[in-house]
């Protein structure tokens, strides 16, 4: 997620977590202005269905989403991350199969996103 979330409502961050949760997001990475706090967003969540209902649980009791934000990285490290060493835990990562980037309101950062999603996974 690249995305300056300074101005934006805990509870939409809190909407568009769950969603992902939901949807099987097993690994996310923030970078951008208050990445830390979007970050935490997503752990709080987790935690609370860790000792909840455990939606989001892998099959095996080792497994945990993995989040992690790149406040002092540039985005072209925080994507060299995103693309080389993010990697769900071993019970999760057999329902990977799909890495998304979402970039919000910043059409430079996107352009760049996609030239090195693009170089790393498009190659030809």
């Amino acid at each position: 997620m690249a995305a300056d979330v300074t101005r934006t409502p805990t509870e939409l961050i809190s909407e568009f977590a769950n969603a992902a949760l939901t949807s099987g997001m097993v690994y996310f990475c923030a970078w951008g202005q208050d990445c830390e706090r979007f970050h935490d967003i997503v752990d709080e969540l987790i935690v609370e269905d860790e000792i909840g209902a455990r939606l989001f649980a892998g099959a095996d009791a080792g497994d945990t989403i993995m989040t992690t934000w790149h406040k002092a990285d540039t985005l072209e490290e925080a994507l060299d991350f995103f693309i080389n060493l993010a990697e769900p835990t071993s019970g999760l990562d057999r329902n990977s199969d799909y890495w998304v980037a979402v970039c919000v309101n910043n059409s430079e950062w996107a352009a760049e996103i996609r030239r090195r999603l693009e170089a790393a996974y498009f190659r030809t």
